[in-house]
């Protein structure tokens, strides 16, 4: 971490309070700028660019927890550590419940629990700006995903494809070992294709941001939430009050009409045209409803081809985070 990094504003009414504190943080390789007049704080920030502020509670020109509230307010991803002279829980209560991510007792004596403190804030916000990062890259790829298969789609001209109008217990999964076995197409494309079906499957939380559904600091606490927890992006955002659960199936149902389909993985790869697929799916359905069977094709005839056993989900798409 380099030192433009390890910037903190100071807002303390007491100079003597802030000169202190600036003196014993340089120790560890903290940069501590001060500030005495807390209704400056917006200017301060926007002009410093700080990620981690030291707030004392008590000052005359404007009240701490203020302060803490419009901060949160203009930028949640900002780390907040309070400080107060009063021996008051329900002071430190009130200051958590504003959003702070730390409450100390002045005078700070032993500085290990502002080390401790300021090392915890740094480390969450560096994960944020990572989850934020991913969160842009991976919106980046669905834009350009976005673009090839509409590109693909309109130099292959497809025609209408008959995977709209499948029967009943119709598998897919055999359907590919048909074409395994007709030679239509190789297992190593098969196994391309559903590479590139299994990366077309957009998480919810990306869904949700482009959708704005949530914000990114919002996305950043449900990752945050979900690392804590284990459960899934949903069940967190949930849990945090940041969507309801009409919203969470509403993207789900999203998710699954933003995923690209089996055969439109198959074309993305160019191991067979829409033309070509569509024939072959023809005379699979004809094959399979004379004989009234949806079963693979024999296993003697089976056994002089490679085949693929792993198959697309039937239900397409779950939930991933």
């Amino acid at each position: 971490m380099n030192s433009n990094e390890r910037r903190i504003l100071h807002i303390d009414d007491d100079p003597t309070v802030t000169r202190m504190i600036q003196a014993r943080l340089a120790q560890h390789d903290y940069i501590v700028d001060e500030l005495h007049d807390p209704t400056c704080w917006r200017g301060a920030l926007i002009n410093g660019g700080y990620r981690v502020v030291l707030l004392d509670i008590e000052m005359p020109q404007l009240n701490g927890l203020e302060v803490l509230q419009q901060i949160k307010q203009f930028d949640i991803g900002v780390a907040v550590i309070m400080f107060t002279g009063k021996l008051k829980m329900n002071l430190v209560f009130e200051a958590l419940g504003y959003g702070a991510e730390y409450c100390l007792f002045k005078p700070a004596d032993d500085l290990r629990p502002m080390i401790d403190a300021l090392e915890a804030s740094f480390y969450r916000i560096e994960q944020w700006r990572q989850a934020a990062a991913f969160a842009a890259r991976q919106l980046r790829i669905a834009q350009k995903t976005s673009e090839i298969k509409s590109k693909l789609r309109a130099s292959n001209s497809p025609s209408p494809s008959l995977a709209s109008e499948l029967p009943s217990g119709f598998e897919w999964s055999n359907f590919e070992n048909y074409l395994i076995l007709r030679g239509a197409i190789s297992p190593q494309l098969l196994e391309l294709a559903r590479s590139a079906y299994a990366r077309s499957v957009k998480p919810i939380g990306q869904i949700a941001l482009q959708s704005r559904h949530i914000t990114v600091a919002g996305l950043m606490q449900v990752l945050q939430r979900q690392a804590d927890t284990q459960l899934k992006f949903g069940e967190a955002a949930v849990e945090l009050g940041l969507l309801t659960t009409d919203q969470v199936q509403e993207l789900l149902e999203q998710q699954k009409h933003l995923s690209t389909t089996p055969q439109d993985a198959i074309f993305t790869v160019g191991a067979m045209t829409p033309a070509n697929l569509n024939r072959y799916l023809a005379e699979y359905l004809r094959e399979m409803e004379s004989s009234s069977s949806w079963a693979v094709p024999s296993p003697e005839a089976a056994l002089h081809h490679p085949q693929v056993t792993a198959t697309f989900p039937s239900n397409m798409v779950q939930e991933h985070c």
